[in-house]
Order: C-alpha cells, then sequence, then structure tokens
C-alpha cells in the first residue's frame, strides 16, 4: 500500500492558476486499485512542499494541518490491514467505506478541544473539579510555552511525557501531584478518542509508564461480596436513592461502565444478555447473570427518553447518593488511599460510580472465572486491574500462613 498527499491545482475563469486555498487530497494505492479522497486541509500553494508532501513549516496552523495528514495516513494504514486481515477481497469501494468509518473528526487545535472538553463538561462537574481541569489546561499552556513543545495529539507519547514529568518536577511539583494532572490528562484524551478526536493511543501507555510512589496507591478499591449484597438489599422510599443503589448494582453484576450504562437502549438488553456497542461499530456481548437480569426486569417494560433501558441519572447525583447509601449501611473498612501520600478513608467515602467494574472485577476472581475471560468481559484489553486486583488477592491468600 502506498499513500500520498498532493494539492489540487485549478485555473480561475482567466485561465491563471490558483495560489490561494487549494485542497489537499489523499491518494492511496494497492493492488492495482486507487482511492482519492479530500482531506478538509487547505493551503496556499507557496505553502506546500511537494516533496515532502507536507505543509512549509512558515504557514499559518502548519504543524496541525500536518499533524492531520498524519492522523490521516495512519488511518488509511489501519485501514488496509484490517480489511487485510477480515479476509475479505479488498477494493476501492470497501476501503473508502471503513476509512471514512475511522478517520478522526477534524478539530482546529489541541487546545481549543480541551476548551471544548471543559465548557461542554462543567455543568455535570463539581466546582472543585472544573479547577482542576482549568489548572491542568494551564499548565500544558505554560509547559508548551516554556519547553519548545509543540502539544498535539499527534505527540501524546513517552517522549512527550518525560518532559512533562521533568517539567512538573522543575516546578517544584510532588510525584503525586504531578500524577495526578497525567490522570486528568487521559480523562481528556479518552473523551477526544470516544468522540473520533485522537486516533493515537500511545497515551495509554502512561499509567505504566508514571506509577504513583509507594504500592498503596496504585490499588482500584472495590465491593467485598457481603458488601455489594448490603447495598443491593438496601431498602429506602427515596426514589434518586433506589435508582442509584439499581443502577449502581447492576454495573457492578455487569462489568459496564456508567457511560455505557447511560448509552444502552431497549433493545440492547436480550434475554441473558447484554450488547454493549463501542465507537467504531464494535460491539461487547455479556451474559446476563441473574443479579443483573433481575434488576433490569424492573425497569423492562418502563418506557424512558430517547428509548434507553434505563433511567436517566448524572454521575455526580449516583456518586452523592451512593455515598449516603454507603454511609447508612456501615460500609466503614478502611480502604487504601486512592492517590500517593493520601489517607486511606471509609469505603463508603471512596463511593463512586468507577469502582463497579473494579467490584466486578474482585469478585469474579473471587469466583475463579479465568482472568482473560474477565477481561472480554470489561472490554479492556490486559486489563491493568484484573492483574493488580488478582496480585492483591493472591497476597491475602498468601498471609494466612502466618495466622
Amino acid at each position: 500500500m502506498r499513500t500520498r498527499f498532493h494539492i489540487e491545482k485549478r485555473k480561475d475563469e482567466t485561465g491563471n492558476m490558483l495560489s490561494s486555498e487549494c485542497p489537499v487530497f489523499m491518494s492511496v494505492s494497492f493492488d492495482g486499485n486507487r482511492v482519492k479522497m479530500g482531506t478538509g486541509v487547505k493551503v496556499d500553494l507557496n505553502g506546500w512542499d511537494p516533496d515532502l508532501q507536507r505543509i512549509h513549516s512558515f504557514h499559518p496552523g502548519a504543524q496541525d494541518l500536518n499533524n492531520r495528514l498524519d492522523s490521516l495516513q495512519l488511518i488509511a494504514g489501519k485501514t488496509f490491514e484490517g480489511l487485510k486481515h477480515s479476509g475479505k477481497m479488498i477494493n476501492s469501494g470497501n476501503f473508502r467505506e471503513l476509512f471514512l468509518l475511522l478517520k478522526p473528526r477534524y478539530v482546529s487545535s489541541f487546545f481549543d478541544l480541551f476548551y471544548q472538553f471543559m465548557e461542554s463538561e462543567s455543568s455535570r462537574w463539581s466546582s472543585a473539579t472544573y479547577r482542576k481541569v482549568r489548572t491542568l489546561y494551564n499548565l500544558l499552556r505554560e509547559f508548551e510555552d516554556q519547553s519548545d513543545t509543540s502539544i498535539s495529539f499527534h505527540n501524546m507519547d513517552a517522549l512527550f511525557l518525560d518532559r512533562f514529568i521533568n517539567y512538573c518536577s522543575a516546578r517544584g511539583y510532588e510525584h503525586s501531584t504531578t500524577y495526578k494532572s497525567v490522570n486528568n490528562l487521559v480523562w481528556f484524551l479518552n473523551w477526544a478518542t470516544e468522540r473520533g478526536y485522537n486516533v493515537y493511543r500511545d497515551y495509554r501507555q502512561f499509567y505504566k509508564r508514571m506509577k504513583p510512589s509507594g504500592k498503596q496507591s496504585q490499588m482500584p478499591p472495590y465491593l467485598l461480596w457481603n458488601e455489594l449484597m448490603e447495598l443491593m438489599n438496601f431498602k429506602t422510599d427515596n426514589k434518586r436513592m433506589e435508582r442509584t443503589r439499581d443502577l449502581f448494582c447492576f454495573m457492578c453484576f455487569a462489568g459496564i461502565r456508567f457511560s455505557e450504562l447511560q448509552k444502552l437502549k431497549k433493545e440492547d438488553l436480550k434475554p441473558g444478555e447484554v450488547l454493549v456497542r463501542k465507537p467504531g461499530a464494535g460491539l461487547r456481548i455479556i451474559p446476563l447473570n441473574k443479579y443483573a437480569a433481575k434488576i433490569h426486569q424492573k425497569y423492562e417494560n418502563k418506557y424512558y427518553l430517547n428509548g434507553t433501558a434505563f433511567p436517566s441519572i448524572s454521575l455526580i447525583t449516583l456518586n452523592k447518593y451512593l455515598r449516603i447509601i454507603g454511609k447508612e449501611i456501615g460500609l466503614s473498612r478502611i480502604v487504601r488511599a486512592g492517590s500517593a501520600g493520601g489517607e486511606s478513608q471509609p469505603l463508603y467515602r471512596r463511593l463512586t460510580a468507577g469502582i463497579a467494574v473494579n467490584t466486578f472485577i474482585r469478585n469474579a476472581l473471587e469466583m475463579e472465572i479465568p482472568p482473560e475471560v474477565i477481561a472480554g468481559f470489561t472490554g479492556v484489553q490486559n486489563d491493568s486491574r484484573v492483574r493488580r486486583i488478582k496480585s492483591d488477592l493472591a497476597e491475602r491468600e498468601m498471609s494466612k500462613f502466618n495466622l
């Protein structure tokens, strides 16, 4: 497969060559086929380097535009590889169809999208969360200005991480503080990836490359089976608390995230299984155990806005009532700190929608379900949480020799 970029040379009505706002096209050649597609990028004639097939650095916005061309070339390669391994005959039609499905959405710059992330999501955040994200935005701006590092999705890799850590260290940041900043950055990058703006996945190695100091901070919180049963059997007349209990327990029994739960439609819940649809037309099929099926039956014949399978509730509201329920039923087991240098806390203070999948993993391992099967249910290949929780269980079993 060969990929080339070129600008469209057009003439005006008088026959003169147009020299501004020339569209950039991409052509992909393979096995006697040639596919030509627009990139959405436009450049002045004198700003195009035909040898490098990229935009000259002096052209306004060259870095971002060239990053977009790099992204399209990457997706073209992934498209060809995907079709080659599918066993189907590759032709211009199915190549174009899959490429258009996979290609990233256009955004003018990394920081423009980061600002959009803050503005579109802030209504669901607490003021403290907004301040954290805004602080990260300003920190990245300063890092780019003072370290001569151009920030884009394209360079979210190990080199960027090393430079960013060194920059934060030079500013006197504790390791735990830098770790939190990286954690929030990964949050944004996941958001951008889910919405099709980012196609680079090196950032997913950030957690492996930057482990928080101290082993305790690496263990994700979860509910033990008896704690989950207490929560499931909690009685209340408060409608929001009832929904919080049901939705959280469904996630714990099915192994799905809050974002996935919100997107479930009526037709996604079949007899004995739930279909979790992923960006890019992927599909995960999870068998429903009797606990998850019983919760679904409660809402099966009720109808909600946009045909969702479950009633809508904000993440802030769910987390709020989850902690209230946890305190009422006495979930006071002391759990490890959530960050390096943090204090251990009662379990109810750490309750959030995010620990539902951890709870699923922990109890599945306790039931001796193979780790690779559990990772398949959660939809995360080589899920680090499975390894960490499995390691924690092994340590507890070995400690019995000391009794």
